[in-house]
């Protein structure tokens, strides 16, 4: 995966002006928390060539790989800081419709954690950069993750918490990824943003290079200190 992202950042470099590169981010208000753990949610509204692809994917509860079908894209999460991003793909079935499990998170090392309820994967997270002029800047984001909505309200400093992001292994044709044993989860926290713009964005991963047209959410994702899975 990675191998490929970075040869297709390397065509970049020497093919630039290409694509029309608008700022996504300059209309997303996340206070205080913009830092290196912080990435804008948006969504895909335009795909210039949409991807549909099988993959193997593993459960982040038990490990477990299966083929899914992967379309899109159809979410990009931004950080706010550097051009590292995370490229969602729709699962576009799911045989565990009725999945549930509950996840201890902690937002911090010493605070307090929380239990959520959380349902089956319908999206996957997928490491990309934004493509500019010049090369991407920021380090690699090395996990896959499956994207799991929170059923029941829970919320962390006055955010509601609307989904969190478990890393799981990943595996397209010679490409695999596994997490690693420190790998980060995330969650997707609820937040205001100062106005609502569309933005054309071009990014890598690894399905290849995307042109895509976004829409800022009111969501912004957010690091986890530690999570625990629970039956």
């Amino acid at each position: 995966m990675y191998r490929k992202m970075k040869s297709l950042a390397k065509v970049w470099q020497i093919m630039p002006g290409l694509f029309a590169i608008a700022a996504l981010l300059g209309g997303i208000d996340v206070q205080a928390v913009a830092s290196e753990s912080t990435y804008a949610v948006a969504e895909v509204q335009l795909v210039e060539k949409p991807v549909e692809h099988a993959v193997l994917l593993g459960n982040a509860q038990n490990g477990r790989l299966r083929k899914k079908m992967l379309t899109g894209p159809t979410e990009l999460v931004v950080s706010v800081v550097n051009d590292t991003c995370l490229v969602g793909y729709s699962i576009a079935s799911t045989e565990d419709v009725d999945e549930k499990q509950y996840v201890k998170v902690w937002i911090a090392e010493e605070s307090n954690p929380i239990k959520l309820l959380v349902g089956v994967a319908r999206v996957v997270l997928l490491p990309g950069k934004i493509l500019k002029d010049g090369p991407p800047q920021g380090e690699d984001i090395i996990e896959v993750y499956e994207v799991r909505d929170v059923i029941e309200d829970a919320s962390i400093h006055g955010k509601k918490i609307d989904k969190i992001c478990l890393p799981v292994e990943y595996r397209h044709h010679f490409e695999r990824s596994e997490p690693m044993p420190n790998a980060k989860a995330y969650v997707y926290l609820e937040e205001e943003i100062s106005e609502r713009i569309s933005s054309e964005m071009s990014i890598v991963d690894d399905f290849g290079v995307h042109r895509l047209t976004c829409q800022p959410t009111k969501k912004f994702m957010q690091t986890l200190s530690k999570y625990e899975l629970h039956d």
